[in-house]
């Protein structure tokens, strides 16, 4: 996690907005796939997705804020990325919405690896949510 964050860190100082204020609230005794790497990419997607929307303006980005959760139930591990920019249906219309991207550009194929299910809610106070489900037999399985 913290290098997806260092590199999204690079990335900010390389423009003239600042990243959004950054929460992560994950368990380090979490069970993670064993497919790191398809992970990280999932998670680089998410976060990259989540920064763009609430970067929408330098003002928005000043008060935006990007949480990161995970909840591990016994047989999948869940991970959030939620965000305080547009609305699903706003980034729809601007084309600009995660979702789309993760039945394109590889993301499709890295989301079978990991067995996951990828969901998209509007959050109640705006913003929207990413949910990753990774299925935790998957994880044993491929760590075995």
């Amino acid at each position: 996690m913290a290098a997806v964050v260092d590199e999204l860190q690079r990335q900010a100082a390389d423009s003239d907005r600042p990243l959004p204020q950054l929460t992560i609230d994950v368990a380090v005794d979490h069970q993670l796939p064993a497919d790191v790497a398809a992970l990280r990419s999932l998670l680089e997607r998410g976060l990259g997705e989540a920064v763009r929307a609430t970067a929408a303006s330098a003002t928005m980005a000043r008060n935006a804020e990007v949480v990161i959760t995970s909840v591990q139930y016994s047989d999948r591990l869940e991970l959030e990325i939620a965000d305080s920019g547009p609305a699903r249906a706003e980034r729809q219309a601007t084309g600009g919405l995660f979702g789309d991207g993760m039945a394109a550009d590889g993301a499709r194929s890295l989301l079978d690896r990991l067995a996951a299910v990828v969901r998209l809610d509007d959050c109640p106070e705006g913003g929207v949510a990413l949910t990753l489900s990774i299925p935790l037999a998957v994880a044993r399985r491929a760590a075995a």
